[in-house]
């Protein structure tokens, strides 16, 4: 059994070793295979990495419903620096503001605007924002400092008796950059997975080559096995440089577990290696491969949250990203990298993954073609 092992795994490995000589020896192979997400890494990071935004998501919570907080809002609102987000229950919008949907939260308490002693109204505006929205909370304090002294010289002349009162939370939140990075990592799991998998096979088929494997003794699965493990090699130095880059030029910080983040990138990598299996292995030739994995792509690129967050997206859309096997690998990384969730606590994205890695390599397994 231990010779057979050996065997086994040996023809594997040196078929490995084999394909990775020739996948670096091609240079026009390694400029698409790490370039490409390399390039829409510099790209998304430079539009994001700055919190740039062209308007400020604000909830407001208007605990004292007075004319005076009415005022103070009507003229926030007419600035046009701020878009007041429709959440009415506290908790869920410091969530969002840990998600990076909101850039703050205002609260009137309840004696904003009530009468004092000499008859005139007095309050404080209470602003908070995390860490990562400084910039944006302290842009909002600015305009609201505005407003509130304006009312002053209004109300009374030169006294002040209005004021606005900052707190960074205590938890550091999304900033947009931490978002698109997850997304542009699943970005590299479709292209390792679906693209560069289907098109290796499929290239292979029309040089013959595996036509040739064929009349050895090589079974079906030490061919798809060696395909895969040449893969997550590659993969592995693909995210190694992803993630060197968003933290040299981009700041980017880790705030989960790095053996959580391994696993499930692994486990991510090999489901959408079927699907390129899937179309390498049925595929007669490069033509049809290329046609069938765009079919594929572009509706997970554009429906998963890769480049645009799920929440904007409308309802029916939102459903129908929810079966798309993309979906959770992009979820999945977005939670542990930014929200520190543990594997148990991505679950429901590892079902998700695992029931199409079965039914995936189930079929791919079954439509396979040597050439």
């Amino acid at each position: 059994m231990s010779s057979l092992n050996t065997g086994y795994l040996g023809t594997v490995g040196a078929l490995v070793r084999a394909n990775l000589k020739r996948f670096f020896r091609d240079r026009a192979f390694i400029f698409f295979f790490f370039a490409l997400p390399v390039i829409f890494l510099l790209i998304f990071g430079m539009m994001h990495g700055n919190d740039s935004f062209s308007g400020l998501e604000v909830a407001v919570f208007d605990e004292a419903e007075s004319e005076l907080s009415e005022t103070v809002t009507d003229v926030l609102v007419e600035s046009e620096i701020a878009n007041l987000a429709e959440v009415d229950d506290r908790g869920e919008a410091e969530e969002m503001m840990t998600r990076g949907e909101l850039h703050a939260i205002v609260v009137f308490p309840a004696n904003f605007g009530e009468l004092g002693e000499d008859g005139l109204p007095s309050g404080v505006v209470e602003v908070f924002y995390s860490r990562n929205n400084e910039q944006a909370g302290q842009m909002l304090v600015s305009v609201l400092e505005g407003v509130v002294g304006e009312l002053d010289r209004v109300i009374t002349g030169t006294r002040p008796i209005l004021a606005v009162r900052s707190e960074v939370m205590t938890h550091e939140g999304l900033s947009n950059f931490d978002y698109v990075f997850a997304g542009l990592l699943g970005y590299t799991v479709l292209t390792i997975g679906l693209m560069t998998m289907s098109s290796a096979i499929s290239g292979d088929k029309k040089a013959g080559a595996t036509r040739r494997l064929r009349a050895t003794v090589l079974s079906k699965s030490q061919l798809i096995l060696s395909y895969s493990v040449t893969f997550l090699v590659m993969g592995a130095l693909i995210f190694a440089l992803m993630i060197g880059l968003g933290i040299v030029i981009f700041d980017f910080s880790m705030r989960g577990s790095w053996l959580n983040f391994g696993v499930f990138t692994l486990i991510s990598t090999l489901m959408m290696l079927g699907f390129g299996l899937l179309i390498g292995g049925w595929a007669k030739n490069n033509t049809q491969a290329e046609a069938a994995a765009s079919v594929l792509m572009f509706p997970m690129m554009f429906l998963s949250g890769v480049f645009f967050p799920l929440f904007l997206m409308p309802d029916a859309v939102q459903r129908v990203a929810a079966f798309i096997p993309l979906t959770p690998v992009v979820e999945g990384i977005r939670l542990i990298i930014t929200e520190n969730f543990s594997l148990l606590g991505v679950m429901p994205q590892l079902l998700v993954i695992g029931a199409w890695g079965v039914v995936v390599y189930v079929v791919a397994i079954r439509v396979f073609r040597w050439e």
